[in-house]
C-alpha cells in the first residue's frame, strides 16, 4: 500500500534488536526490584518519622532533615549513578512537605548529592570530623538556596543570618544522623545491590 515502507515480508532487524537489548537478565531485573522496594520502604519510613517526630527534637526553628541525611549518607557512601534517583525521590518527597515551588527541593537534593560526591573524592569519609564538616556546609548550603528560592518567590528579605543558624544546627543534627546511618544502613543497602565507593 502506498506510504508504507516494504520490508519484503521479513522482520525488522532493528525493531528486533531494540526489543532485545531492552530486557534485562533476571539476577539485574531482581536487583532493580530490590533497591526500588528498599527505596519505598526507605523513603516511607523517613517521611513519617520526619512528619511525625522531628517536631519533637526541635530547637527554635531548627529540625533534624532525615530525608536531607539520608540523601548526603547515599552520596557519601555509595556510587553516585546508582543513587541519583533516590537522592530526586528524596528531595521530591521534601516537596510535598513544603511550601516552596513543587522541583525546589527535589533540584537542592540533586546539588546537594552531586556536591558531596565531589567531596568525597578528596576527603576521608571513614573520619567522623570529615563527615560532620561535609555534612554541616551541604545543609546550610542547600537551607540558603532554599531560603534564597523562597524570598524570591514571596517578595520576602533574606535573612541569612537566621537561616545560617538554623542550617547550622539542622547540619550537626543531620550530621549526627549520616553517622548512625553508616552504622545501621550499610548492610541492608549493599544487601540490594548499591556498589560502596
Amino acid at each position: 500500500p502506498p506510504g508504507r515502507l516494504y520490508t519484503g515480508g521479513a522482520r525488522s532487524s532493528v525493531g528486533w534488536n531494540r526489543r532485545r537489548a531492552r530486557r534485562l537478565p533476571a539476577a539485574e531485573l531482581e536487583s532493580f526490584m530490590i533497591r526500588f522496594f528498599l527505596l519505598i520502604a526507605l523513603l516511607t519510613i523517613a517521611v513519617v518519622v520526619q512528619t511525625a517526630l522531628a517536631d519533637l527534637a526541635a530547637v527554635g526553628e531548627a529540625k533534624p532533615d532525615l530525608l536531607m541525611a539520608l540523601a548526603i549518607y547515599f552520596a557519601l557512601t555509595f556510587d553516585l549513578g546508582q543513587v541519583m534517583i533516590p537522592i530526586w525521590a528524596l528531595g521530591a518527597a521534601r516537596d510535598v512537605f513544603s511550601i516552596g515551588p513543587i522541583g525546589l527541593y527535589a533540584f537542592i537534593f540533586l546539588a546537594v548529592g552531586l556536591m558531596v560526591s565531589r567531596v568525597r573524592a578528596y576527603a576521608f569519609s571513614d573520619n567522623p570530623v570529615t563527615v560532620v564538616v561535609t555534612v554541616v556546609i551541604a545543609v546550610i548550603l542547600s537551607e540558603f538556596s532554599a531560603g534564597v528560592a523562597l524570598s524570591a518567590r514571596y517578595a520576602m528579605p533574606v535573612a541569612a543570618g537566621i537561616i545560617i543558624r538554623q542550617g547550622l544546627i539542622s547540619g550537626l543534627y543531620c550530621s549526627l544522623i549520616v553517622l548512625l546511618f553508616s552504622r545501621v544502613l550499610v548492610r541492608p543497602c549493599l544487601w540490594a545491590g548499591l556498589r560502596e565507593q
